[in-house]
């Protein structure tokens, strides 16, 4: 756990892997060399899509499109959060100042020790089961190259990654040097996809902690029966908490908005491809081989877009917890002055807490459902044309 901050140390390495970090060093270097490798990889990736599109091997396909579509996704997210550095870094300032001003105050400390330990435990969740599965995935495609044994199969060695390459790449060393750059790469990808969810998921548990001290703030100032100086120094600070949390919520709304909607199309086709490779698989002479192979991947998939629409809905619960808290505050009992800004707090809060995909789609638990209806209705169609 890195120090007085929601972000753990595993997620913060990869945020300075990727550039993304506010005080990562030579990050506009990283930036250049991560696009350049990635649209390289894509560019690759989609022409072998495109050049086996009418082929009668349509389970391969889909399942090479399947992760050309997911490392899209990263690149997507990687320039989005590129692209908003400087509001990023404000997100970053913000957190920062809040570990540092509830410092003092122990209840406050715990409250934000509790969020803290549940993000590092996503956190780490995250990146183990994504690594699992893409060890899984790797171990058993070179299984399956080990199966292929006869002349002819050899002579069209298959990759890690379905890539089309204009050179010949099958023949000793370069296939096995392609293997080992496609399985280092590849690794990072997981990496980077794990990381950006599980960011905004810390993201969200930080605005979660604040909107308990917040309300923490509003019933210690129901019970306070004071009418010195110090009630107006606590209406003060509760105004000035609240401001902040809207703030902090836009920051991430802005940053997290269209990677939302790209994670939102893009997951949709991505759980079709996959949920369709493993229907068919279930009727293939090697079916159990290529289920095994991809079943870690779709519950990998389910989980990011999950994750995605369950941060929106949090975010939405903490905003009514919010509204919830003030219409039970006793605000008609305070001087006129100090009732002024609770009202001001009343008329604030009428505005949701919320997370969209593109301004488009709230995010949330029925969005998710939606998702998965659409998905399956793609997998029928597919289906019944296959």
């Amino acid at each position: 756990m890195t120090s007085a901050s929601i972000i753990n140390y595993q997620l913060e390495f990869g945020l300075r892997v990727f550039g993304i970090w506010p005080s990562s060093s030579y990050a506009i270097l990283k930036i250049a060399i991560w696009t350049m490798l990635l649209s390289t990889s894509l560019v690759f990736q989609y022409w072998y899509c495109i050049t086996r599109i009418t082929s009668s091997n349509l389970v391969d396909v889909l399942d090479g499109l399947s992760l050309t579509l997911s490392n899209t996704l990263v690149l997507l997210k990687l320039i989005v959060i590129w692209f908003y550095n400087r509001t990023f870094r404000d997100i970053q300032a913000t957190w920062s100042e809040d570990w540092s001003s509830n410092s003092s105050s122990r209840e406050n400390k715990q409250i934000m020790i509790d969020k803290s330990i549940l993000s590092s435990r996503i956190t780490n969740f995250f990146i183990a089961y994504f690594g699992i599965s893409f060890f899984l995935y790797v171990a058993l495609a070179l299984v399956s190259f080990g199966e292929n044994n006869d002349e002819s199969v050899s002579k069209t060695r298959q990759l890690l990654i379905r890539m089309e390459f204009p050179f010949e790449y099958t023949a000793s060393p370069v296939y096995e040097f392609i293997v080992v750059v496609q399985f280092i790469f590849e690794a990072f990808i997981v990496y980077a996809a794990a990381a950006s969810i599980a960011l905004i998921a810390a993201l969200m548990l930080h605005v979660g902690s604040q909107v308990d001290i917040f309300c923490q703030k509003l019933i210690e100032l129901s019970n306070y029966s004071g009418k010195d100086k110090s009630q107006s120094l606590v209406i003060r600070d509760i105004v000035t908490r609240h401001q902040k949390i809207i703030r902090l919520s836009k920051n991430i709304e802005k940053v997290f908005t269209y990677i939302s909607l790209g994670q939102f199309l893009l997951n949709i086709s991505v759980i079709c491809f996959i949920s369709f490779v493993l229907v068919v698989s279930l009727n293939m002479e090697h079916g159990f081989a290529l289920a095994l192979k991809c079943f870690p991947y779709y519950i990998a998939i389910n989980c990011e877009a999950f994750i995605l629409c369950y941060t929106g809905e949090y975010l939405t619960s903490k905003g009514e917890n919010i509204t919830a808290a003030v219409y039970h505050f006793l605000w008609y009992n305070l001087k006129s002055e100090e009732a002024r800004d609770i009202l001001f707090i009343i008329m604030q809060s009428r505005s949701q807490l919320k997370l969209t995909a593109g301004k488009f789609v709230t995010l949330s638990l029925q969005t998710y459902a939606n998702m998965l209806k659409t998905s399956a209705s793609y997998v029928s169609v597919l289906y019944a044309m296959y």
